[in-house]
């Protein structure tokens, strides 16, 4: 029924795109008839996708997020693949950015549980290019260690950090890492990025880092 390579392994796939026509909140509509088609999803299941979150913009933004968990590279691939996903994706985007990611072991990731009557209210990505993963292993694990327990006062529930994999054979992944922050609210979020540093990740950095704010797009979207 599922993929062979499908396991307990997991891989996240982000899509950064620019819907078409419309302003990334007032396309729920195109997205539950494409993305949340529901042939669509049953497919993007059975190929090995776990879970499929929409954000939308936390502040001034005009692109869209997809959050997808999968536990299948090859399924990922097949269905990207596929004439219907590609045709859905044309009816989504004006362009768009996939990129698949697996677990950085070692690099300081940690998930909280969530105090009672709190949920995700807030997301905060960071993707920076390093000058190698060897080199960024132990910076990041500093940076976890020195902001984990201040970073929870402000509302964090996990900081997730991953690399890039191919997502098509013959693919060179970049030499990146992918900082992924959820938080139980936007004000949160940004009360704790206006004081946060980057002192134990810059000497790694090779270029500035691209962050976003993001927040969840709401019960009229379809995921799973």
């Amino acid at each position: 029924m599922f993929p062979a390579d499908a396991g307990a392994e997991i891989y996240l796939l982000t899509v950064f795109g620019t819907p078409k026509g419309v302003s990334p909140e007032n396309s729920a509509e195109v997205h539950n008839m494409t993305a949340g088609n529901p042939a669509g999803v049953a497919a993007a299941k059975a190929f090995g996708d776990l879970s499929h979150n929409v954000f939308v913009p936390a502040m001034a933004e005009t692109r869209l997020l997809f959050l997808d968990t999968w536990n299948s590279p090859q399924g990922l691939g097949q269905f990207f693949s596929d004439e219907a996903t590609q045709q859905g994706a044309g009816m989504m985007w004006e362009n768009y950015q996939p990129t698949l990611w697996m677990p950085a072991a070692g690099f300081g990731s940690y998930s909280l549980p969530a105090p009672a009557g709190k949920s995700v209210g807030a997301v905060g990505l960071m993707r920076a290019p390093v000058s190698s993963l060897d080199a960024a292993e132990p910076a990041f694990h500093a940076d976890s260690a020195a902001k984990i327990n201040t970073s929870r006062q402000h509302g964090m529930l996990g900081h997730s950090l991953w690399v890039p994999v191919p997502m098509m054979p013959g693919q060179t992944p970049a030499v990146e890492v992918l900082g992924v922050d959820y938080w139980t609210d936007v004000e949160g979020m940004n009360a704790w990025y206006e004081i946060a540093t980057y002192d134990h990740l810059s000497p790694v950095f090779t270029g500035a880092p691209e962050t976003s704010a993001w927040k969840p797009a709401g019960t009229a979207w379809i995921e799973w």
